[in-house]
C-alpha cells in the first residue's frame, strides 16, 4: 500500500485492497480478481482464459491488485446481475455494450445509468442480439431496476458516481475517493468508522467515545452500526 499511497494516481479516485473490497462489498476475492484480473481455466481438456470484465483504473502494484472508488461501484452491479442469474458469457456482452453506449469503462457508475436506465436498457439489449438474455432482463427484475436500486445509495457529480452512502450507515456514513483514500468516514466530522468501532467494540462506551472524538452519540451509534454489519 506504500508505494501505491505514493502514487499521484490515486488522488481523488479512492484506492482499496481486496480485503478491502471484499470487506465493503461482500463479494468475495476469488470473484474480484476473477472480475478485474481475469482467469485461465480447464474446460473440456483445454486451457481457457477469461478476460477480466474491464480495466482497473490502477495498474498492478508489486503484482498486488488495488481497486478505485468506481471499480467498486461497478463491482456491486456486476454482483446484482449475478444474482438474478445472468451468466458471464451474457454479463460480458452486457459490459462491452454498456461500455460503447456510455463512452466509459465504468458505465454501471455513471448517472446515465441511474436516470436513463429503461432506453439504455433497449439499446443494449438490442446490441447484445442474446434472446436468451432477453428473457433473462425482462423478467421479474429488469435491467433497469437493478440497476437503480443498485444505485440508490449513490451521489454523482460530474456524470460519475462520486460518493456511496451506506444505508447502514444511517446517514452518517461516507465512502468518499476524495477524503481518507476512500475509506468509511462519519461524513461530517471526517474520522473513519472503523477507528470509532474499534473504540467501542474494546469496552468504550458510546458517551465517553463521543467525547473524546467531539461527536455526537448519533454519530458513534452510526459508526458502531455500519462497521457491525460489514464484521457480521
Amino acid at each position: 500500500m506504500d508505494a501505491l499511497a505514493n502514487s499521484t494516481d490515486i488522488l481523488g479516485k479512492g484506492a482499496y485492497s481486496v480485503a478491502d473490497a471484499r470487506h465493503l462489498s461482500g463479494i468475495s476475492d476469488v470473484k474480484i480478481r476473477r472480475w478485474l484480473l481475469g482467469r485461465t481455466r480447464t474446460y473440456r481438456g483445454e486451457q481457457a482464459y477469461d478476460p477480466p470484465l474491464w480495466a482497473p483504473a490502477f495498474p498492478l502494484f508489486d503484482e498486488v491488485l488495488y481497486l478505485s472508488f468506481r471499480d467498486l461501484i461497478e463491482l456491486r452491479m456486476v454482483d446484482r446481475f449475478r444474482q438474478q442469474k445472468i451468466s458471464m458469457p451474457y454479463l460480458r456482452k452486457v459490459v462491452v455494450a454498456a461500455q460503447e453506449l456510455v463512452g466509459d469503462s465504468h458505465p454501471f457508475s455513471t448517472s446515465r445509468f441511474k436516470t436513463d436506465g429503461r432506453r439504455l436498457y433497449l439499446e443494449m439489449l438490442s446490441r447484445t442480439e442474446e434472446p436468451k438474455l432477453v428473457e433473462v432482463l425482462s423478467g421479474q427484475h429488469t435491467f433497469h431496476s437493478i440497476i437503480s436500486i443498485g444505485l440508490k445509495d449513490i451521489e454523482f457529480e460530474g456524470g460519475v458516481a462520486s460518493i456511496w452512502r451506506p444505508e447502514s450507515g444511517k446517514g452518517e456514513v461516507a465512502i468518499d475517493p476524495r477524503r481518507s483514500f476512500g475509506k468509511p468516514i462519519l461524513a461530517r466530522y471526517g474520522i473513519p468508522t472503523a477507528t470509532i468501532y474499534g473504540y467501542v467494540k474494546r469496552g468504550r462506551p458510546t458517551r465517553e467515545v463521543a467525547s473524546d472524538f467531539e461527536v455526537d452519540g448519533k454519530a458513534v451509534r452510526a459508526a458502531v452500526a455500519f462497521e457491525g454489519q460489514l464484521a457480521a
